[in-house]
């Protein structure tokens, strides 16, 4: 049985007017967050029935379930029938169980990669309960237990690889999709706030070497040009000397000593948040130098994660800080196409953080397009400049 195949032979074209429909947005939107999102949503219950225990705590809400087998069969009809509220209740604690405090992480990165933003969380709401539906009814009808309820879900690893967002297992801590581990701990590890003085965990840099070794997050082109010029930083901040240019050694509250060019995001964030004159405001914006992506991609280059690195060491070492992402194109091409590409960049950037170990609710994106330009778009330089991500500070 193919589950992600069950459940889109519901989601016909007159489904998807329909929810187009109640949610006011555009059926090419909500058929990309469909695409992206009923995939990472069966990721969450086949990681929850990696195990005997989770197994067993799925089967009981699937025995138990009253409410997502009405939706199977004609989501149209519980749409026209005014049953829109219940569904969303519904798939909002489906989706409560499965992810946890990731939730909205999910919410978020499936309204960059759709455009949905808002209401992202109420497309994955509505949706939900139809895979929860399916495997409910099956398991009713044919009696599974706890191995079979395990055995079906574990097979549909290859449709859920096959179509799950590249990166999007690791984002959200869905490892070892597939793979029943018996009576072992579920592979979801919950992301948890860093403390400061503390190492930050192993986690963060295992999911780098997953990350690493399966080729998910190489994004590049949007190489970032833009002048500006920070003063040092503090008494613990001292200059080398460097062949190319000279760097700055600081040693952070955490123990962790970076290494950073004086023109560079880590100088001019560090001084921005250690300045008690300078407050938070909206026009306030630091500009990544070395930070590149794939040419019309989203996709960070591993050659270029030195800077990302690093700013997650900062917000390790500034618990209370918490930023914002922004993404900026040339006004090369569609202004449509370029703020959802920009969107997506600077949702990558977030989750690229989130995977360094920093609380996905201290970070927020934002895709702004061709808007903002820094330098003149009539010249290859200015456009290399506007193609860039910028950081805000929202709280210190």
């Amino acid at each position: 049985m193919n589950i992600l195949q069950t459940v889109k032979d519901q989601l016909t074209s007159a489904a998807i007017t329909q929810i187009s429909t109640f949610l006011d947005e555009d059926p090419r939107d909500v058929t990309a967050g469909l695409t992206a999102g009923l995939p990472a949503i069966l990721a969450g219950f086949m990681q929850k029935a990696s195990t005997t225990q989770g197994a067993g705590s799925l089967l009981n809400l699937l025995k138990n379930d009253t409410r997502s087998e009405e939706f199977v069969g004609d989501i149209t009809a519980a749409l026209r029938g005014g049953k829109a509220a219940g569904l969303i209740s519904a798939g909002s604690g489906i989706l409560s169980s499965l992810f946890g405090d990731k939730v909205n992480l999910l919410n978020g990165l499936i309204g960059n990669i759709s455009g949905l933003k808002a209401n992202a969380s109420s497309l994955l709401n509505l949706t939900a309960p139809l895979i929860m539906g399916v495997l409910s009814k099956k398991v009713k009808t044919e009696g599974i237990g706890v191995a079979g309820l395990a055995s079906l879900l574990m097979s549909q690893k290859d449709a859920v690889k096959a179509t799950l967002p590249a990166g999007m297992g690791s984002i959200l801590n869905i490892n070892s999709l597939g793979d029943f581990l018996g009576e072992g701990t579920a592979a979801v590890a919950p992301v948890t706030e860093e403390k400061k003085g503390g190492s930050g965990g192993l986690l963060p840099w295992l999911l780098l070497g997953l990350l690493i070794l399966g080729g998910l997050y190489f994004w590049k082109s949007c190489q970032n040009k833009a002048s500006g010029v920070a003063t040092g930083v503090d008494s613990t901040v001292t200059a080398v000397s460097d062949s190319a240019e000279s760097l700055i050694q600081k040693v952070l509250s955490t123990g962790v000593n970076l290494s950073f060019p004086e023109l560079s995001i880590e100088n001019e964030l560090i001084s921005f948040i250690e300045d008690k004159n300078r407050p938070v405001d909206k026009d306030t914006w630091f500009n990544f130098r070395k930070l590149t992506f794939e040419s019309g991609s989203a996709v960070i280059d591993s050659t270029s994660e030195k800077e990302v690195d690093n700013i997650a060491e900062i917000l390790k070492a500034f618990p209370d800080v918490s930023i914002k992402v922004g993404g900026y194109t040339d006004n090369t091409g569609s202004d449509e196409v370029n703020t959802k590409l920009s969107a997506k960049r600077a949702a990558n950037v977030v989750a690229a953080l989130v995977e360094r170990g920093i609380s996905a609710a201290r970070l927020d994106s934002e895709g702004y397009g061709p808007q903002h330009p820094i330098a003149d778009n009539a010249t290859q330089e200015g456009r290399e400049q506007n193609r860039r991500i910028a950081v805000r500070v929202t709280n210190k």
